[in-house]
């Protein structure tokens, strides 16, 4: 069986670690037969301060779906059309919206004073900041809208007009996430690893992985990943340290 974890708030709680705890369960995985993936909103290059050891050569299925590496090395990407990428870019610069584009290890970024999740980005200081017109493939776009709420219908309107991507708006974080059409983390999950999972995770980029899974742990309360979840447990370390112990027995 494949066990599917998301990250943060659902194995890591400041951003920057995970529990030797909780490594310890994960990592005994093998023992039970099973095989573990990790699929985030993050780059596989912002997970590696959180995945030590043994834990960066498994799995990691980054950017909520837009890329997939294996034992440290790229296997699969998806990126985001030129011409979609202007018109998002063209739209920034009109309206000084901040924004925070991903490509395999470098990203492209504009308003930083505004993107709440800058202080988890590149920890391990192996990316360049670059113009964005220089990303190599741009796979995920992060559109803050906290100072720009006015703007979130038309923005929306205008992008789904282009058909070639996936939108999904964060109503708590108030942060519209971009990657190509069709790509989520149960859609690469699902393509690559096939349909024989249990899931882990926190929030809204999760409901997609629950719908699909056999079984979905929800950690903590977000509210709209509640139906989907088969159980929900708080989000304490030896609390899902021992969720996971009992489902790999169990699976």
């Amino acid at each position: 069986m494949k066990f599917v974890f998301d990250l943060d708030r659902t194995l890591c709680f400041d951003g920057m670690t995970m529990s030797k705890r909780l490594q310890k369960v994960i990592l005994s995985a093998p023992k039970y037969g099973h095989d573990i993936i990790f699929a985030t909103a993050r780059s596989y290059r912002d997970c590696l301060s959180i995945l030590e050891g043994d834990l960066n050569k498994l799995t990691v299925v980054g950017l909520n779906g837009g890329e997939v590496f294996q034992n440290g090395c790229l296997v699969s990407q998806y990126t985001i059309e030129t011409k979609a990428l202007t018109t998002i870019i063209d739209y920034c610069k009109t309206f000084n919206l901040p924004y925070f584009i991903d490509d395999t290890f470098n990203y492209a970024i504009q308003n930083p004073e505004q993107i709440p999740f800058l202080s988890n980005v590149d920890l391990l200081n192996k990316a360049t900041i670059l113009p964005v017109q220089e990303l190599n493939k741009p796979i995920k776009v992060v559109i803050p809208l906290v100072e720009h709420q006015d703007l979130r219908e038309d923005l929306i309107f205008n992008l789904k007009k282009l058909g070639c991507l996936d939108l999904s708006y964060h109503d708590f974080e108030r942060c519209l996430y971009i990657n190509p059409k069709g790509v989520t983390k149960a859609s690469t999950v699902l393509n690559h690893f096939g349909t024989d999972f249990v899931a882990f995770g926190n929030d809204q980029n999760d409901i997609s992985l629950f719908k699909n899974a056999k079984y979905g742990v929800q950690v903590g309360n977000y509210p709209y990943l509640k139906d989907f979840a088969d159980e929900i447990i708080p989000p304490i370390n030896t609390v899902i340290a021992e969720k996971i112990k009992l489902l790999f027995e169990k699976f």
